[in-house]
């Protein structure tokens, strides 16, 4: 077909696709030049602009009835929360979801005045680390990898993760006197296992024995707490203990794959307001 008119240009499939892919590399490319490039916070400036954020969570329907699905497990779970593991959480000074995931967190963790809060993620820089002291956290020395054990009633908060990190933790605690101590929340076990072809592994192998509620995302911010359930391992609900199939564990571990994260980072920081 001819350009007679010089504003018209043919576009064949090939060319198409090969603009598209362009795109999305340069689109992933600005993504994390965005996280490098952007200059760090000024901690004492920061610090009130979270504290802001987190009266307003307290405040919101999303965070309420959070708590109310929450507050039932741990009813019938008979004993206080004890300790918050954070895994994945993002770098939230640079980017909006894990900004007021960030605020969740520290907002339940004074909701339960829970002590111990722990934090784990390879993007934090120096001033993320220090606003987790500040608000009372503490940032693991060395990557875990899911691999923690739930010693006591243990809320973990793994929003966006890799599968494999989820499965670490069951893997860590597959125990049934253990199991119990675990209230995940994460993605949605039962939508995760729909397209799963390993029919062996933790999460697998326990999402029938699983109680999950999913968080119904009325936030006012959108794509923040997308997607996410809280599950729990009721004791009686779990096989028992002479199931030598069921509870023998996986040789090793699943390795954490970073580019596995469900949902890629939102890096219009600038538009948000607080």
């Amino acid at each position: 077909m001819s350009n007679s008119g010089g504003d018209f240009q043919v576009v064949t499939r090939k060319k198409w696709m090969a603009r598209k892919c362009l795109r999305r590399r340069d689109r992933h490319k600005s993504e994390s030049d965005y996280l490098n490039d952007c200059p760090d916070v000024n901690v004492e400036k920061f610090q009130p602009r979270l504290e802001r954020l987190c009266t307003e969570m307290c405040q919101s329907d999303y965070f309420l009835i959070a708590m109310e699905a929450l507050q039932q497990q741990v009813e019938a779970l008979k004993r206080p929360l004890k300790r918050i593991v954070c895994l994945g959480l993002g770098p939230f000074s640079r980017t909006h979801q894990a900004l007021h995931q960030a605020a969740f967190v520290v907002s339940l963790q004074r909701h339960y005045k829970i002590k111990e809060a722990l934090y784990f993620d390879p993007v934090f820089r120096d001033t993320e680390k220090e606003l987790i002291r500040l608000f009372d956290g503490c940032v693991m020395s060395e990557d875990c990898a899911g691999r923690d054990e739930a010693t006591g009633p243990t809320l973990y908060y793994l929003p966006h993760c890799p599968y494999a990190l989820m499965h670490n933790i069951l893997w860590s605690n597959w125990h049934r006197d253990q199991l119990p101590n675990i209230l995940l929340i994460s993605n949605s076990f039962e939508m995760l296992t729909m397209a799963r072809r390993n029919q062996e592994d933790h999460i697998t192998r326990i999402v029938e024995y699983c109680t999950e509620t999913p968080l119904e995302d009325d936030y006012e911010h959108h794509n923040v707490f997308n997607d996410l359930s809280l599950h729990t391992f009721p004791h009686d609900s779990l096989p028992a203990s002479d199931d030598e199939a069921f509870w023998t564990r996986s040789a090793a571990p699943l390795k954490v794959n970073e580019d596995e994260m469900i949902t890629e980072a939102d890096t219009n920081f600038a538009a948000l307001k607080l």
